[in-house]
């Protein structure tokens, strides 16, 4: 690996069904580029969706070929969305509609992650793969790494149980155990509350892996909402007013700050050589909520994304051009 060419990273946001967004996004990046999008990367991160986007990306075939094309990532969302936030009606009249349980059981997504990975371990990953998830009795992130998984059994994970822990919003699924093939255990939830875009944990491992170095670095969001919340309302509202909209606040928000946070570093003595592209459309009043599975807002989800990627591509041909340099 020539010492001038940049490390390549893609991190990926979370967003429940909104992983539609980076799905198309990857799908319009693999259009530019004849080999598997895998290849064009040296450390891939995804909290949340992200990291079930991320994990497919790295995920081997039984040759050792990518399992995975963008093509069929997408499809997991077009075509499962509903397997994954499934609930009955019983489930749905026992947690009174998510206000006394979590919103949905988690058989449907562990069912969905069970098909797509088997027993893949995470150590196997392509790539240096980055997951992100929250420890509840440490109080403290807790970052799945391949790297590391490498090293440590204690750090090695089947790489379905490390997507359910990154996958488990609060309110949305119940908390993961998770145990490593070690045998130690962790009680998990979604990597968004700590770290919804990813690109900070990813830096970290490729500063490990590669000090130094200048960076091309691929940051796929999941939409970012316009609407603007109304002020004079939001000061009368109590836990009923703010509850559901807490989470994608926190989301939106670490996921800017992140970004911020992330500019910065790039701008700072032999970084200046970086670049950083990220990949955020706008997102309609109405469109994105992160369970919405219905046929309506996964179309839309879709069109919006195509549509800024035709609006966009001068930046997504940038795009490939830096990373198959």
């Amino acid at each position: 690996m020539s010492e001038l060419r940049p490390v390549r990273i893609l991190a990926v946001d979370g967003g429940g069904i909104r992983g539609i967004v980076p799905a198309t996004v990857l799908v319009e990046l693999q259009r530019r580029l004849p080999r598997p999008i895998v290849e064009y990367f040296d450390v891939v991160a995804g909290t949340s969706t992200g990291g079930l986007v991320a994990s497919a990306v790295c995920a081997p075939g039984p040759s050792g070929e990518p399992r995975y094309t963008p093509q069929q990532i997408l499809e997991f969302y077009v075509r499962d969305g509903r397997q994954i936030f499934h609930r009955n009606p019983w489930w749905f009249i026992e947690s009174l509609g998510g206000l006394r349980r979590p919103k949905y059981p988690a058989r449907g997504i562990e069912s969905f992650l069970s098909d797509r990975f088997g027993d893949t371990e995470l150590r196997h990953a392509l790539k240096p793969l980055v997951m992100v998830s929250y420890d509840l009795t440490r109080r403290a992130p807790w970052v799945f790494s391949s790297v590391l998984a490498a090293e440590e059994t204690s750090r090695n994970y089947l790489l379905r149980d490390a997507c359910r822990a990154s996958t488990a919003a609060p309110t949305y699924f119940p908390a993961a155990t998770v145990r490593s093939l070690a045998g130690d255990s962790r009680e998990l939830v979604d990597g968004g509350v700590c770290a919804n875009d990813p690109v900070l944990a990813a830096f970290v491992v490729a500063e490990r892996l590669y000090p130094g170095r200048p960076l091309a670095l691929v940051s796929l969001g999941t939409g970012n909402f316009t609407h603007p919340i109304d002020g004079a309302a939001a000061r009368r509202w109590g836990l009923g007013g703010w509850a559901w909209r807490l989470l994608d606040l926190f989301s939106d928000g670490q996921s800017a700050m992140s970004e911020a946070t992330m500019r910065r570093l790039l701008g700072v003595g032999d970084r200046a050589n970086s670049h950083y592209y990220r990949v955020q459309p706008d997102l309609p009043d109405g469109l994105g909520r992160m369970d919405d599975t219905s046929p309506e807002n996964v179309a839309g989800l879709e069109r919006i994304t195509r549509e800024h990627c035709a609006r966009q591509a001068a930046q997504l041909d940038a795009i490939a051009a830096a990373i198959a340099a």
